[in-house]
């Protein structure tokens, strides 16, 4: 065989010739594997294999497969870093949603949202102050007194939610709000488009890392708080609709959630379990009906006390009794508790509201 430009004569006729191109489907090489073991000996020409594979590769890929069209989305923009606007009072950042940040609908979840909101939150520090070794870009201030923001309540209202590839446009600004506290506000767009997506608020307290108690403000951070504010504030929510009181949850609660244990990975930068994993958990009591047939159109989350990884956290939550004016709307209270030698401590309340899904 070798020397030979035989093609494996006897099961796939054809002519291995430079010069030669068969005109039709018919006078091409048609392969067919050799019969013996034999044939498939390393003995063989290596300008055989090549014919065998170039006839594998036609017939494969021959004129009756079937023709796909490709759509060129000439519309798909790559999202813009983080920038301060209008004077530092106003930090803006893009991203882009990925599919591990969905559903099954393509759909962001509301934990995607958190995260971003977060997210964008730790950057805007950054832009500010820069990056330090503690901490969701702690200022240098708050970290010689180790000093960091602990959030106290968040409330996230969607209109819409972004879907996988789309990317989001999220503007944020704080202030202070009061002696001990501060106050953050995002606003979440469509990047292509402009139309607001959804809105939050959120209120924040110091804690001092080494008692793990709550402290005031330094003056020098107050000072900075009143620089970077907006003026006049921009509120995300109404004073009206802000800090609404969440009822109590009456025991025994309708729904028992799965019991949910807290990791090590689920453990931030700020050394305590991270404030979207509350949320995620406080959401397994939601009825399984309501979870898929239903969209989260707001979520009102106080955090009461913390946890750490290997606590063991207990989900409870209920419907709330009242009159939506036919309007479908349902709302849930939710609480996490930590129990030890029978004595039970409230983490985290939450209620929720939700919207048929369109």
């Amino acid at each position: 065989m070798r020397g030979t430009s035989s093609c494996f004569t006897a099961q796939l006729p054809c002519s291995t010739s430079a010069t030669s191109r068969p005109q039709t489907r018919q006078a091409r090489c048609k392969p067919v594997l050799p019969s013996r073991p034999s044939q498939l000996s390393l003995s063989h020409d290596l300008a055989d294999w090549r014919c065998f594979t170039a006839a594998l590769d036609r017939e494969v890929i021959s004129a009756e497969a079937p023709q796909h069209e490709f759509v060129n989305r000439t519309t798909f923009p790559a999202p813009a870093a983080g920038v301060l606007q209008d004077n530092a009072t106003l930090f803006v950042e893009e991203h882009r949603i990925r599919a591990y940040e969905v559903g099954a609908d393509q759909k962001t979840t509301i934990s995607t949202i958190a995260n971003l909101l977060q997210e964008v939150a730790g950057n805007h520090g950054v832009a500010l102050w820069g990056r330090t070794e503690e901490g969701f870009a702690t200022d240098p201030v708050m970290v010689a007194m180790h000093l960091i923001f602990a959030a106290t309540r968040i409330q996230i209202e969607m209109t819409k939610y972004p879907k996988w590839g789309d990317v989001v446009r999220i503007e944020t600004y704080f202030s202070a709000d009061g002696r001990i506290a501060a106050r953050r506000e995002w606003f979440i767009k469509d990047a292509l488009t402009g139309e607001l997506l959804g809105r939050a608020t959120s209120t924040w307290v110091m804690i001092n890392l080494q008692t793990r108690k709550v402290a005031k403000i330094p003056e020098a951070m107050r000072q900075k708080l009143a620089r970077f504010a907006p003026n006049p504030l921009r509120d995300a929510f109404d004073k009206s609709e802000r800090k609404l009181k969440l009822p109590n949850l009456q025991l025994p609660a309708e729904i028992e959630g799965p019991v949910q244990v807290a990791r090590r990975s689920d453990v931030d930068m700020n050394g305590h379990i991270n404030n979207v994993t509350y949320l995620a958990w406080a959401l397994e009591t939601v009825p399984r009906e309501v979870y898929y047939n239903y969209e989260l159109e707001q979520m009102e989350i106080d955090y009461k006390a913390e946890c750490h990884s290997g606590d063991a956290i207990e989900s409870l939550g209920s419907s709330i009794k009242e009159d939506t004016n036919g309007t479908g709307i349902r709302r849930y209270i939710h609480m996490l508790q930590r129990c030890d030698d029978g004595v039970c401590r409230e983490l985290v309340r939450a209620r929720t509201t939700w919207r048929l899904a369109s």
